[in-house]
């Protein structure tokens, strides 16, 4: 996967005036950065932003119990550290393992996989899905991306009505990115 570093950064930027936030140092994702990550919070803090990785099967369900999230953001999946697993539909079940009790999850929509993973575990639980995409059924339906020399102009339909941001990135990545945090903040 890619995107998780990123995303939580850029959250902490977007949100750091509301709350007091904990996250994870660094790219602090692993069986080993996850537990250093949740030992920094204490009363004072409250948000947490906290990335997760896996590298093979049974990983996520051990980082979910520690984490507990209430709302989780999946940013995609990508070949990085597949090796562990058989297909690329076995990561992302994987990777879904930690939302098994979330209030909300964040996601693409136009990511077949992501959708399919994130439909199966809609079915054993009631979180909330809050998607991204292309796709009329997405909750923030993103209707034109309009990319000019220094940034990019996004406009969507949200709860019936037409939004936009403009933000100082033109590549895809970067947009992706964007446009999951602007998912958190409506959230």
């Amino acid at each position: 996967s890619n995107g998780k570093t990123i995303v939580k950064e850029w959250l902490y930027q977007l949100l750091h005036n509301d709350y007091t936030i904990v996250r994870s140092p660094k790219s602090y994702n692993s069986q080993i950065g996850v537990p250093l990550s949740v030992w920094q919070m204490n009363a004072k803090h409250s948000l947490g932003i906290f990335e997760a990785g896996i590298s093979m099967p049974g990983e996520m369900e051990r980082l979910q119990k520690i984490i507990q999230p209430t709302i989780g953001v999946i940013t995609n999946i990508g070949q990085a550290h597949s090796e562990g697993f058989e297909s690329i539909t076995q990561k992302a079940q994987e990777k879904i393992n930690l939302f098994c009790n979330v209030a909300a999850v964040i996601y693409c929509k136009d990511e077949t996989i992501i959708d399919e993973a994130i439909l199966s575990l809609q079915q054993k639980g009631n979180a909330f899905l809050f998607s991204w995409g292309q796709n009329e059924a997405a909750t923030l339906c993103i209707t034109t991306i309009q990319v000019q020399a220094f940034n990019t102009v996004i406009k969507a339909e949200f709860n019936e009505r037409k939004i936009s941001i403009s933000i100082p990135f033109t590549n895809d990545a970067a947009i992706k990115n964007a446009i999951t945090c602007w998912c958190v903040l409506l959230h």
